[in-house]
């Protein structure tokens, strides 16, 4: 069975095209903020990365110092002791 053709009033021609269009920009601003959104974060993510990367490093280079005036302090106090470390047998 075949539905009825509907026959729209201007008015309503005008309402149903209005209504559309509202819908077509709303559609637009939400993309739009969709890729702005998406855009800022690649980029807040970017900045994260660089900063952990820097803070490992800033890590690795505090840990290498210590470790070298730990390693000076340990060899005076064998050197203050009359013993180095080549006398070890």
């Amino acid at each position: 069975m075949q539905r009825r053709a509907v026959v729209l009033e201007p008015e309503e021609k005008k309402a149903i095209a209005l209504l559309q269009q509202a819908k077509a920009l709303r559609k637009d601003q939400v993309t739009r903020r969709r890729q702005e959104r998406d855009r800022k974060g690649s980029v807040r993510k970017r900045i994260a990365e660089q900063e952990a990367s820097e803070k490992e490093e800033r890590k690795k280079r505090d840990k290498q110092e210590h470790m070298r005036t730990a390693g000076i302090k340990r060899k005076r106090d064998l050197e203050k002791d009359g013993r180095s470390q080549r006398q070890r047998v």
